[in-house]
């Protein structure tokens, strides 16, 4: 059996939006993947924000919910989440939160100073008993009980 692996909404954003499925399959070979809902929802957002700011040249959040509004750069973005809907039915466990994830993640928040997202990502990869999370963020670092698995 292989060991299990959270992959975090860096690593998939990274995929969706370079078109990297290599990333996903690399961390496929060695580890069972799952992600936390959470992460979904996450990646979902980004990749919608990224790929509008990069269509309408700008960052500021208002245009780029204008943009989204509109209708601009939904192609793309269908393309883009399609992928992640087959990632997520084929390869990718999704892991759900509940109340005793909640509560440890507001804990893990103010232990390792993470965000919200972080420290329910890590609340999860507690609860699930799972210590290896994919990703490019270093905030992770900062978690005693997880490693850090870099995708190549």
């Amino acid at each position: 059996m292989r060991e299990k692996v959270v992959v975090d909404s860096s690593v998939l954003v990274k995929t969706l939006l370079e078109n990297e499925k290599g990333i996903i399959l690399s961390l496929l070979e060695n580890y069972e993947l799952s992600s936390p809902s959470n992460v979904l929802e996450e990646t979902t957002y980004k990749t919608i924000v990224l790929t509008i700011s990069n269509l309408i040249d700008s960052n500021k959040f208002h245009k780029i919910k204008k943009a989204w509004e509109k209708g601009i750069g939904e192609p793309e973005i269908r393309k883009r989440i399609d992928i992640l809907e087959d990632l997520t039915t084929t390869i990718i466990k999704v892991l759900y939160a509940n109340e005793k994830i909640l509560y440890l993640s507001k804990k893990i928040s103010f232990e390792y100073k993470l965000l919200p997202n972080d420290a329910l990502i890590a609340a999860t990869c507690k609860y699930y008993g799972i210590n290896k999370i994919a990703t490019f963020d270093p905030d992770f670092k900062r978690v005693d009980f997880l490693e850090i698995v870099t995708p190549e």
